[in-house]
């Protein structure tokens, strides 16, 4: 089925305002990209302003959570699921496996990812969007698996916070590599990166272990 207009001016609205900047980014602009007259106010028959556009396509966006939303349902196994996908089946193959899911995720949502990371100007119900509909629920992903990776080991690790940071790794290396055009900076390619991530993680998981073997 073909887009609609409304589809339309979200698609290009989202690529211009990644690529430009929302608030560089004019309504006529979008209306041309949509396939619309320029300057003619289509927009407003969909919209009733540039910042309801930039909210609601970005809902949409990130509501598109396509091969990704087996991840992110509770009942998913997905410490088994990471143990498919992995090189080794190690706790590290596992870890970087996860990672990569991140990234692709990220790249799924890059012109998302470009407005909230690299752009000061968005509104800030946006932030909140994002963080209902899409940071949470990765954090809950993300913290639940590791918890099921560290299995019996330890239960009352605070699995929220490593979460956190194990996100904001994949985070960074991502903008990273948008600002500079493919490359980190730090000249540290993705699989070094990634296993540097898997590595001290894991060394948690198995930290967490010996730690709760201590209280006992």
């Amino acid at each position: 089925m073909a887009p609609t207009s409304r589809d339309r001016i979200m698609t290009e609205a989202l690529r211009l305002f990644g690529e430009q900047g929302f608030a560089k980014t004019s309504v006529a602009q979008i209306e041309q990209a949509a396939g619309l007259s320029g300057g003619s106010g289509a927009l407003y028959r969909h919209f009733k302003s540039k910042n309801e556009l930039l909210v609601q396509a970005v809902a949409t966006r990130l509501e598109d959570r396509a091969e990704w939303d087996q991840f992110l349902s509770p009942e998913f196994d997905l410490a088994a699921a990471l143990g498919l996908f992995s090189a080794g089946g190690s706790t590290v193959d596992m870890i970087i496996a996860l990672c990569r899911i991140g990234l692709d995720r990220l790249d799924h949502d890059r012109d998302v990812t470009r407005i909230l990371l690299r752009d000061n100007s968005i509104p800030a119900n946006l932030l909140e969007v994002f963080q209902q509909r899409e940071y949470a629920v990765v954090m809950s992903a993300v913290t639940r698996g590791l918890a099921e990776l560290a299995g019996d080991r330890v239960l009352d690790q605070d699995w929220d916070a490593t979460a956190a940071v194990l996100v904001g790794a994949l985070a960074h290396f991502w903008i990273m590599g948008d600002i500079f055009d493919g490359g980190h900076p730090a000249n540290v390619d993705e699989d070094r990166y990634l296993r540097a991530i898997a590595e001290m993680i894991a060394a948690r998981l198995d930290w967490a272990g010996t730690e709760g073997e201590d209280r006992g």
